[in-house]
């Protein structure tokens, strides 16, 4: 399986997010993705935009996640939110992002939580040094120091992401999920979509422009 998957971060407003849906739906969502290589689209919003673009993509087989999820199942956890609160509207979550420096037991505890749910947790991992394997996970390598900063990106050459993915999937195995995140954008995706090993791309900033979006997930299709 490939993977397309949008983190918009803290970004849009309410009536932003609808405008995109609607032009993203109009670029690529009556494009019938069973005739591309299997790449899966998942935007993942803010928490607040979930229902709304669930109504606006769901029919059209663009799938959504959510940028983080509570470690607690239920309970008196105030500001959280639960893996049972969303599932209903997505099927990913992003659990362990780097901006949020979280130690890795948490991130642990929140794939657990989504697995019990049955949502796909998109496990990120900043270095070597924090892999831990996590049955029925996606994992995603995004190295700190080349995620894209005020719209500037950072990019790693693709010899250097095809090494990352080799000691990557050595650990977690050859039948693993791993995408890579750290400034994806138009210019160099069609590269790393090339990259025998790669199920797919964590796309930020470029990701909040509905049509470069749209094309970086024609371009990691074909």
């Amino acid at each position: 399986m490939r993977y397309v998957i949008a983190n918009w971060k803290q970004n849009k407003t309410f009536d932003e997010a609808v405008l995109w849906c609607e032009d993203f739906v109009r670029l690529v969502g009556s494009v019938d993705l069973k005739d591309l290589k299997s790449a899966t689209p998942v935007i993942c919003p803010p928490m607040p935009f979930l229902e709304k673009m669930w109504s606006v993509l769901e029919s059209h087989d663009i799938y959504l996640g959510v940028q983080d999820v509570s470690p607690f199942a239920d309970g008196a956890h105030t500001g959280f939110v639960g893996v049972n609160q969303v599932k209903q509207l997505c099927k990913y979550a992003i659990v362990g992002h780097s901006e949020r420096q979280e130690l890795c037991d948490v991130v642990s505890e929140k794939a657990t939580q989504c697995l019990d749910a049955d949502i796909v947790p998109i496990v990120c991992f900043k270095s070597e040094g924090e892999y831990q394997i996590i049955d029925g996970a996606i994992y995603a390598l995004e190295d700190p120091d080349n995620i894209s900063i005020g719209g500037v990106y950072r990019a790693k050459s693709v010899q250097e992401v095809e090494n990352l993915i080799d000691v990557a999937r050595k650990f977690f195995g050859q039948e693993s999920n791993i995408i890579y995140g750290g400034s994806v954008n138009g210019e160099n995706v069609q590269d790393l979509a090339s990259i025998n090993n790669l199920n797919g791309v964590l796309v930020g900033n470029a990701s909040l422009n509905p049509a470069e979006f749209a094309d970086i997930v024609r371009k990691f299709s074909l």
